[in-house]
């Protein structure tokens, strides 16, 4: 389990809204926000948050960026 995954409440949703704001998720992010989903227990403006997230990924909103250098 990465270190991110292990967020407190208010840093998973300031997480989220970062990576909606700026439209662009990246691959570590990614693999953090499913283990989100499996891991954690979410309250309802979370889950809210990951739902907009993931549409914005199937709808193509958010631009999967590599995060290595």
């Amino acid at each position: 389990m990465s270190a991110q995954a292990t967020l407190k409440p208010l840093n998973i949703e300031q997480t989220l809204e970062q990576i909606l704001a700026s439209g662009e998720i990246t691959k570590s992010e990614q693999r953090w926000l499913i283990l989100l989903c499996f891991e954690e227990s979410l309250n309802y403006q979370q889950e809210h948050l990951v739902n907009q997230v993931s549409v914005a990924l199937r709808n193509g909103l958010l631009v999967l960026v590599d995060d290595n250098p």
